[in-house]
């Protein structure tokens, strides 16, 4: 690897510390690689971090919110709300179980549903909310929609993929809806590499998502009898391991994201994006005029800056779902940057994106204003 390359800031580089490495090498080792006793113990971990009665580990964070619909009941054709701007991942895990989504502006201001839009949103036909705690925020706008959902009498799922070890004193992230799920995907405080959890709020909520992810049916491993159809969607031995690692060192985790964001801060000031909650934003977010000449601009320095997210009704299957004004949304799309925001991020490679920022040539702008 040449000095340029060494000098490279990706978007997204996991902090994978040598005890990570001893763990998946203590699993191998064992020959138990597939689905388990570590992974049911990594589930049990999961459940006390996120202060919820049981979380059940599976393939991917996009099938937890496949499996939380179904957990609730949900059938192909009901309807489910989901935020118009953000990861494409979040409208195909209802969409591909044969859900009808709908679209919810969010608030430019903290990237979540916006409440008030919700309002709008909801009809009849709605079955389930779907709130992502956009960049970790576990913020006011959580509390309204959650009052919402409740008068409305329509369950609230919590998408808190990037708030796991996050929240407030007696509620942890992926536990204020009817039913929560987490991701454990490389950007993710925590990542084994692929993988999600459903959390449970009991044990039926449990026992349902055991059998959405083991082939239909929760027992049929004990009787050799399966009552239903199903597929295996579960999170294998080996990937428990990486993520028990990496749960032990959870609070340190926060730590280092926590650092680099305070860096950044000082840099960029009211600049850089910030959570809703007053925490430090999972992912670093600058708004600005001519967005890709900015990455540009970065990539020249060796940092990786990009453009991931968008409408989802811009994509061509959900092109019909524009129904109403997204100006939120549109603004995102027009001006948001994310810069580097691994957890391997050091305060040396944050203060390093922060002059390089603060060199740019270009116009900043505000959500604010947008």
């Amino acid at each position: 690897m040449n000095e340029q390359q060494h000098s490279i800031i990706p978007l997204v580089e996991p902090w994978l510390p040598p005890a990570c490495a001893e763990a998946v090498r203590r699993q191998v080792e064992t020959t138990f690689v597939g689905p388990g006793a570590a992974a049911q113990n990594f589930g049990a971990r999961l459940a006390e971090a996120c202060e919820v009665h049981a979380a059940v580990p599976v393939s991917s964070g996009t099938v937890a919110l496949s499996i939380a619909a179904q957990v609730l009941g949900l059938k192909p054709g009901d309807e489910v709300i989901v935020p118009a701007y953000g990861v494409i991942s979040v409208i195909n895990a209802f969409a591909v179980i044969g859900l009808q989504p709908r679209l919810a502006e969010i608030d430019a201001a903290t990237g979540c549903i916006d409440p008030k839009r919700l309002k709008e949103a909801i009809t009849p036909n709605t079955r389930a909310v779907v709130y992502v705690d956009f960049c970790g925020s576990i913020g006011q706008d959580l509390d309204e929609v959650a009052a919402i959902c409740a008068k409305q009498k329509v369950p609230l799922i919590e998408d808190a993929a990037w708030a796991l070890g996050r929240g407030r004193p007696g509620r942890r992230g992926g536990s204020f809806g009817s039913i929560g799920t987490i991701s454990f995907s490389v950007p993710k405080i925590l990542t084994t590499g692929q993988g999600g959890a459903v959390l449970a709020h009991d044990e039926a909520q449990r026992d349902a998502a055991i059998a959405a992810a083991d082939q239909g049916d929760v027992n049929w491993r004990r009787t050799n009898l399966n009552n239903a159809v199903g597929s295996n969607l579960r999170l294998s031995d080996l990937a428990a391991a990486l993520g028990s690692a990496e749960l032990d060192q959870l609070e340190e985790r926060w730590q280092r994201k926590r650092r680099a964001y305070s860096v950044l801060a000082d840099h960029l000031g009211e600049r850089l994006f910030r959570a809703a909650d007053g925490d430090a934003a999972m992912q670093h977010i600058i708004f600005v005029e001519r967005p890709d000449d900015v990455v540009g601009q970065l990539k020249s320095q060796g940092i990786l800056a990009a453009r991931p997210y968008r409408p989802q009704y811009h994509h061509p299957p959900y092109q019909a779902l524009r129904d109403r004004d997204f100006a939120a949304s549109e603004f995102w799309f027009a001006h948001s940057v994310y810069l580097p925001f691994g957890v391997a991020l050091t305060e040396e490679g944050a203060a390093r994106i922060g002059s390089a920022v603060q060199r740019l040539n270009c116009r900043f702008v505000s959500p604010a204003s947008g």
